[in-house]
């Protein structure tokens, strides 16, 4: 009988669990009709919507605050339409994950309110923001201390600032990606010998080409985890760099390395 008890139990929660799977697509294809409800929604319910909203891109400047919670820890937001305006309203304390992958209207302004609202951010996806800068880089740096994944890649208005301030403040960030970049070796230098060299174990610096071999001996002489390693298309970067690589390939050293020898 107990068993029986337990299955029965069992069909009952699954049942109420689709039922609310399916109450969750029902709302979040009419966000803004339920608008006056969805505020006072429980935050596991809100967490579905939030996914489901995301992963169809329907979340915006206008519902981003409906569907919000002091609880949330990850968003998703790269096929989503947003702008400084949605980075303003997040105030989430306990958010750790951002992606904001090819969200083309964000800015520096709104990174600086996303920093100053979220600092226990520990991932940041900023790759093809074409309008982020030094500025929103430098807020991340400086309020968010726990960062540990950035990603920079076809930022182009970076500069060796950016690089410099994460090697100044983030001493947990343990991969950083900032492929076609205008950065310079200043740049890596700052970051291979800031705080965070220690921790530092991923470095992606593809398609830089302002890079010399300066950059590279720098993160082998100062980056002693350092796993992952790229820095193909590069055109500056000689046969000196692959040279030196090979007194730290081989077991506990880079596992994965990639780099273009132009002649």
């Amino acid at each position: 009988m107990p068993y029986e008890c337990d299955q029965g139990t069992r069909k009952v929660m699954s049942t109420v669990d689709s039922l609310l799977d399916l109450s969750a697509v029902r709302v979040a294809q009419y966000v803004d009709v339920y608008s006056d409800c969805i505020r006072t929604l429980p935050c596991n319910v809100k967490d579905k919507l939030i996914r489901i909203m995301t992963s169809k891109g329907t979340v915006t400047d206008l519902n981003i605050r409906q569907v919000l919670h002091e609880g949330i820890r990850t968003l998703q937001l790269e096929n989503c339409k947003v702008s400084d305006s949605t980075l303003k309203q997040i105030h989430c304390r306990q958010l750790r994950t951002i992606i904001l992958r090819r969200c083309i209207h964000i800015t520096s302004e709104g990174l600086k309110a996303l920093a100053s609202h979220c600092p226990c951010l520990q991932v940041v996806d900023l790759t093809e923001c074409p309008a982020v800068t030094d500025l929103g880089v430098q807020a991340l740096a400086r309020n968010c201390k726990w960062l540990e994944v950035i990603s920079l890649g076809r930022c182009t208005a970076i500069t060796d600032i950016a690089l410099i301030e994460l090697g100044t403040n983030c001493r947990f960030l343990y991969s950083i990606y900032f492929c076609g970049t205008e950065v310079t070796d200043e740049g890596v230098i700052g970051l291979a010998t800031g705080v965070c060299c220690q921790s530092l174990k991923e470095l992606r610096m593809i398609r830089c080409r302002n890079l010399t071999d300066n950059a590279v001996a720098a993160v082998l002489s100062n980056c002693v985890n350092i796993r992952i390693f790229n820095f193909h298309g590069c055109p500056l970067i000689t046969d000196r760099s692959r040279e030196a690589l090979h007194n730290f390939i081989g077991p506990n050293k880079i596992e994965q390395v990639s780099w273009t020898v132009y002649e």
